[in-house]
């Protein structure tokens, strides 16, 4: 037994001495399980994914822009031999991120909240960071050897139980989540310093994480008062705040690289100008929410959900959701395959085999059936109201849940009428379902947030949207002269 486990630790030596690399950053060795030809090659693999999760906003302009300052970036960076493709995506979260190889995306609706191209070159910046340090190369590695350590403690350690592997599996994940910080500031570090290599102020990449946390305050403040749990989606940029010690330390380091003979290009007015039009909020492709109205002009749909819910529009799904989390009404759509009633469908396709109080509907003229069913889910069996409506050769599944399983009868009421609400759309509602757009405008001396909200198509909370757009956030005010983002 003991040679036995001694060759097995000789094997797992020799594969962690074979898999030393140089980090390109550092210049050190790294212990990584993926060559840089695999590593590229699953960022290939992955890119493929995300453009079936997301998809690329339809300018070839904006697109080319980011592309051209992605690739001034890059050219300065530790990994100038990748190929780095950056992809402009079609989706209103706040949030860039990237995958191994040099695949790098970044959302309209975080360009939306950006005020300059250094402020743009900052994200990118920062993502570049994370591929030249190979973060998600180190993180998978670091991750298989944790799952090594459990082997090896389960063997090295007799009588180690089941609970003893998952401790030790809980202690490999809390190194793995200090990680995060420590990456996300490097990844800080270098985009810092790339900016300072092709001319951006290095203090761009604060000045970004800024904006961030006034949307994080925003949405905090939002939720709350909405009752629901705030939705965060900037991740990368949320681990440390804008007055971080060491964030400043280490922009600070690349400012040092920067050329003080040269002025900084900071380039807002043309990034401005280059947002001008730019959809904000939904898409048209998801679908386009007007308070608690939803319109969908390529399907050709609207319906209604119930007042004073929040509504949330996802790629694949509608959500509505009862005020303090108390219900939730999900709205998805399947293309039909086969000629099949609704009960069928709602049997065959979506295996709802226990179905009860159950009845056959015609919706404004739509075959249709509903029905409750059990579910499970994470928090137990819920009965379900479900509802499949046919329109156009596609079924739409109305499902709503209550979070206590006693209180369906209370909203009951509320699942059948968003059903019962569902409808082609009219002519009337056509121009409804356009998205909003930026426009760019110079204020004037009088100009003020209060009086461009009540101007404003945005029906919430629109003068502070307005701030956070501009970086005005919470009490600032336009100087005259300046360039202003506004939605029409």
């Amino acid at each position: 037994m003991f040679k036995a486990v001694l060759r097995l630790f000789t094997i797992l030596l020799f594969l962690s001495l074979s898999s030393c690399a140089v980090n390109p950053v550092t210049g050190e060795q790294d212990l990584v399980l993926m060559s840089e030809e695999q590593e590229v090659a699953l960022g290939r693999q992955y890119h493929q994914e995300v453009l079936q999760e997301y998809r690329v906003y339809d300018n070839p302009v904006l697109q080319d822009y980011v592309q051209r300052i992605g690739n001034k970036l890059a050219a300065k960076s530790h990994r100038s031999n990748l190929v780095y493709r950056f992809t402009l995506l079609d989706s209103k979260e706040v949030n860039a991120f990237a995958l191994p190889g040099g695949y790098i995306y970044i959302t309209r609706g975080i360009m939306a909240y950006l005020k300059s191209e250094a402020e743009l070159a900052a994200v990118l910046g920062h993502e570049i960071g994370h591929v030249t340090a190979r973060h998600s190369v180190r993180q998978y590695s670091a991750q298989q050897l944790t799952s090594l350590g459990v082997v090896l403690g389960s063997i090295f350690i007799p009588g180690m139980n089941e609970a003893g592997g998952q401790l030790m599996q809980t202690f490999g994940a809390a190194i793995l989540r200090g990680y995060g910080r420590e990456h996300e500031l490097e990844a800080d570090r270098l985009g810092a310093e790339y900016l300072a290599r092709t001319d951006y102020n290095p203090q761009a990449m604060i000045d970004v994480i800024s904006v961030l946390k006034d949307q994080e305050v925003f949405e905090t403040e939002r939720a709350k008062a909405e009752g629901r749990e705030p939705r965060y989606y900037h991740g990368v940029f949320a681990s440390h705040p804008d007055n971080d010690t060491r964030l400043h330390e280490v922009v600070g380091t690349a400012q040092i690289l920067a050329n003080r003979d040269k002025a900084y290009y900071v380039g807002k007015e043309e990034y401005l100008q280059l947002l001008d039009g730019l959809i904000y909020g939904d898409s048209p492709q998801e679908g386009i929410t007007r308070g608690n109205d939803f319109y969908h002009d390529g399907l050709n749909i609207a319906l209604t959900l119930p007042e004073k819910w929040n509504v949330t529009n996802l790629p694949d799904r509608l959500l509505a959701t009862a005020p303090g989390g108390a219900a939730v009404i999900q709205i998805g759509v399947e293309d039909l395959n086969k000629i099949m009633s609704p009960r069928q469908f709602m049997i065959e396709r979506l295996g709802l085999t226990n179905l009860g109080n159950e009845a056959a509907l015609k919706i404004n003229g739509l075959d249709a059936h509903t029905g409750i069913s059990l579910v499970n889910t994470g928090i137990g069996r819920r009965p379900t109201r479900f509802t499949v409506i046919y329109f156009n050769n596609r079924a739409y599944i109305i499902a709503g849940m209550t979070r206590d399983a006693n209180q369906l009868s209370t909203y009951d009421d509320a699942f059948t009428a968003t059903a019962r609400s569902f409808h082609e759309m009219t002519p009337e509602e056509r121009a409804l379902a356009q998205p909003l757009h930026l426009t760019v405008v110079q204020a004037k001396a009088d100009t003020r947030f209060a009086t461009l909200a009540k101007e404003s198509p945005l029906e919430v909370y629109a003068e502070s949207q307005l701030r956070l757009l501009n970086g005005k956030y919470p009490q600032g005010e336009p100087q005259a002269g300046e360039l202003l983002k506004l939605i029409e």
